[in-house]
């Protein structure tokens, strides 16, 4: 039976002794005062941002799609609020949506093509074969049959494999080449496609791998989005680290 008037005691006795510390040093030990910190960073950066007539048209639809006509063209003061509570909740996390995308592009439009030639190399997709054992000598035996027998890969991989790529006969991706472990980056990175690396140990198993297809990044509409994304996520990370570090000490004077 799970302790449950252990837990009641210990609850009281630790609500009593957070009670005592000021609640800026409460709300930072347990993670909540960067989430709020970034919440109202986040409320002021949305409250920023304003439609004009051109956008708003475009605007309007995007944030009635699926739910009925809307009400108007333009969206006066207060129009969230005279909403039925159900249409709410989906249009607020639209309304949001939309404006911060506005934003990033204010933001960050001008930087993505700059930073796509700094991530280029993390961003290409690769598709490769990969055929994992747990003996050494099973490893080289199968790399042998590879490449002096002229045995079939994805087969080897079906009938050998141990982990869930022997599902796919091998076959993985495709994939951002920095989504594998750091071990299998590397050797990818020397491939050219068709190639086949001799077995390696990576932690308890061994590993063959062949590289099936090498994708360059390109600026696409999905792409595009992650680089916003992850140059904003950089600024806000960095905003909240220098701030918080100044304001905490002024804080947890505040009971």
């Amino acid at each position: 039976m799970l302790p449950a008037l252990e837990l009641e005691a210990d609850l009281k006795a630790a609500l009593v002794e957070l009670s005592r510390q000021p609640i800026a040093v409460v709300l930072n030990q347990h993670g909540l005062l960067r989430n709020l910190a970034r919440d109202l960073l986040l409320r002021r950066l949305l409250d920023s941002i304003s439609f004009n007539a051109e956008e708003m048209a475009l605007v309007v639809p995007k944030l009635w799609q699926g739910l009925g006509d809307p009400p108007s063209e333009s969206l006066s003061p207060g129009w969230m609020e005279s909403l039925a509570p159900e249409l709410q909740a989906p249009l607020r996390q639209r309304w949001d949506q939309l404006r911060l995308q506005k934003w990033l592009e204010i933001h960050y439009g001008d930087r993505v093509e700059p930073y796509l030639l700094e991530r280029r190399s993390a961003l290409e997709q690769v598709v490769f074969g990969l055929i994992r054992v747990w003996s050494q000598g099973t490893a080289e035996e199968l790399y042998l049959r590879l490449i002096d027998d002229d045995a079939d890969f994805t087969e080897l991989a079906k009938q050998f494999s141990i982990g869930d790529e022997r599902l796919t006969h091998g076959l993985l991706g495709p994939m951002p080449i920095s989504q594998p472990h750091p071990r299998i980056q590397a050797v990818l990175n020397r491939l050219a496609v068709g190639d086949l690396h001799p077995p390696f140990q990576l932690d308890q198993c061994f590993l063959i791998l062949r590289l099936e297809h090498r994708q360059p990044a390109s600026l696409n509409e999905g792409t595009r989005q992650q680089l916003l994304q992850e140059l904003f996520q950089q600024d806000l990370q960095a905003t909240l680290d220098s701030r918080l570090n100044a304001v905490l000490p002024q804080l947890q004077q505040v009971t």
